[in-house]
């Protein structure tokens, strides 16, 4: 079987790619500092552009909305293409994880900041939300366990991408085959071709975590706040007792 029927098809898949790598290199937490702190992220913690170290610098308030266009990045063209255009403007025969990993590579690598990106992170957060919502469920409750119980994200993050990874060859293999759109979009079988561009991004994201690896060996990486709040607690509740 062909991969496309018309040059139509062809030209729009193209552009729907390269669209996608350019959402996905919008370095939202480079503007939003600038909008509304005026200052450059990448001069402060970790030097990333991405929403850990964006909460971590500029606070929740600013954070949390970059975290949300982050994740949004992996997911918009996909939303677009499955949704929206196919079967109206073309038909398309490519994976629809192309769509994301390629939003994925203009967070990793983007046009606008000389390919200088973020860890990729929540736009793989994205791709898995709209694609297959169970191993985000897992990601995210392995995600928030971690933070909550050692303090420190780049250690949650990986985890949570093993775990997607995990959970996502899980479903390959136990999937949903039946003609429900509920069941098949929360258990639905997978193809092989996003499983392995998955597992390709978990790789990298555990990449990416390199130098917070080292920082975890010296002693100088820095833990969650909420965490920090916890033994903070914990630490007057025993003060208090002793007295």
């Amino acid at each position: 079987m062909l991969l496309f029927t018309t040059t139509q098809n062809v030209l729009f898949a193209i552009l729907f790619l390269i669209l996608a790598y350019l959402i996905g290199a919008i370095p939202f937490g480079l503007i939003f500092g600038l909008i509304f702190k005026h200052q450059d992220i990448r001069k402060f913690g970790s030097g990333n552009i991405g929403s850990t170290n964006t909460i971590r610098t500029f606070g929740l308030k600013i954070g949390i909305p970059v975290f949300i266009c982050e994740v949004l990045k992996g997911a918009i063209i996909i939303i677009l293409v499955k949704y929206v255009f196919d079967g109206r403007i073309f038909s398309n025969y490519v994976p629809l994880i192309f769509y994301g990993f390629a939003a994925t590579m203009g967070h990793l690598f983007p046009v606008y900041i000389g390919f200088k990106g973020g860890k990729i992170v929540a736009p793989s957060l994205g791709i898995l939300l709209v694609l297959s919502p169970m191993p985000a469920v897992a990601c995210l409750i392995v995600f928030w366990v971690i933070v909550l119980n050692i303090g420190y994200v780049c250690l949650a993050s990986c985890g949570a991408a093993i775990t997607a990874v995990i959970v996502y060859w899980i479903q390959y293999a136990t999937g949903y085959t039946g003609v429900s759109q509920g069941l098949e979009y929360l258990w639905g079988k997978p193809e092989l071709i996003s499983c392995v561009m998955y597992s390709i991004l978990g790789v990298v994201i555990l990449i990416r975590h390199k130098a917070n690896f080292k920082r975890l060996k010296e002693g100088t990486e820095l833990k969650a706040k909420i965490r920090l709040k916890i033994e903070e607690k914990r630490k007057l509740k025993k003060e208090n007792k002793a007295c």
